[in-house]
């Protein structure tokens, strides 16, 4: 009989192939990462003396059912378990980069595709980690919703102020690229923060149209005694990257995309969006208990990411699985402002 790999194999086979995925607002803005041995991820224990009470409530088409919710100091995350079949007869194709005769032996191919399906679970992870991030950070909520887990919106709570969408004759695009100055709006955003604003992402449209304004292009020109530089020329095509600094204020333009539901592509942060907020926020990534009879046996509970695999028979088949429930927890929702312009 096959005996199911033990976890620490499989995270060491994981590790064997570089990560290509990179979750950059995670990765920047995440302060820290809270695990719990419990189901539930207590939102009051992340931080002594920032007590946090975020309104949950249930999901009915699509949309938050605030009336039927009510504040809670702790929410159950939806699981994410990216699941995958390794096939015999896809351990006898030749791999990319092997020979044509084939320099693998059918169980070196075998570790590499299991390789290669753990660093496909992993980003399958960190780009929904990301979407969660992004969504906290843009609305002040995210919706956790899984298979088999009925959906609930987890409200932080941010002030309908820090939310700001531009209309008609205040849209970036009517004004006049000579005389006004959207750095006026970047500033008025950043005090409506409840910490000082340093760190501003755009989307695409906002850079370009940001850029044209001639009190940014003058403030962005690199001159003696001026600690103001910038990359005004194109963006260049990487997803995310710092393009300039005007007094405080570092500018970020951010690109990258995942596929929605629905097949399509979407942005993480909207072409016409503009994020303030300080690179020292109070932004956490919380994880729930695993919950898997096998990993609690084996007293593996409070982790950010559980990978195992096992057999089945008629047909013959190995399984591969990696089970996470992750949650951002951003401690004062107000500590960002999140504008389309």
């Amino acid at each position: 009989m096959l005996s199911p790999i033990s976890t620490a194999v499989l995270i060491a086979l994981k590790k064997q192939l570089p990560a290509r995925y990179l979750p950059v607002l995670a990765k920047t803005l995440v302060k820290g990462v809270v695990t719990f041995t419990t189901q539930e991820v207590a939102f009051d224990k992340i931080k002594k003396g920032r007590k946090l009470a975020p309104l949950v409530s249930p999901m009915v088409a699509g949309k938050p059912q605030k009336a039927r919710g009510g504040t809670m100091t702790s929410v159950v995350p939806a699981y994410v378990k990216p699941t995958d079949v390794v096939t015999p007869d896809r351990l006898l194709k030749r791999l990319p980069g092997e020979a044509i005769a084939g320099e693998m032996t059918p169980d070196q191919r075998l570790s590499a595709v299991r390789s290669d399906i753990l660093i496909d679970h992993e980003e399958s992870i960190e780009r929904r980690e990301e979407w969660m991030v992004c969504e906290v950070l843009k609305t002040g909520g995210v919706t956790l919703e899984g298979p088999d887990f009925e959906a609930v919106h987890v409200d932080y709570g941010r002030s309908p102020e820090n939310n700001v969408t531009l209309i008609g004759a205040d849209k970036w695009e009517n004004q006049d690229l000579a005389t006004y100055d959207p750095m006026d709006d970047i500033e008025d955003w950043g005090d409506r923060c409840n910490v000082i604003g340093n760190f501003v992402v755009m989307g695409k449209k906002s850079w370009r149209l940001f850029k044209k304004f001639k009190a940014v292009k003058d403030a962005l020109e690199t001159r003696r005694g001026s600690t103001s530089t910038a990359e005004i020329g194109p963006l260049s095509n990487e997803s995310f990257q710092w393009s300039g600094k005007i007094g405080v204020y570092n500018f970020y333009v951010y690109i990258g995309a995942y596929e929605g539901d629905d097949g399509n592509d979407a942005l993480y942060i909207d072409e016409d969006g503009v994020m303030v907020t300080s690179a020292d926020l109070d932004l956490y990534m919380a994880y729930g208990g695993i919950q898997d009879a096998k990993a609690n046996a084996n007293r593996i509970v409070e982790t950010t990411r559980y990978p195992s695999n096992w057999y089945s028979d008629n047909p013959s088949l190995e399984w591969l699985q990696t089970q996470a429930a992750p949650v951002p927890v951003l401690l004062d929702a107000d500590d960002v402002c999140y504008a389309r312009i």
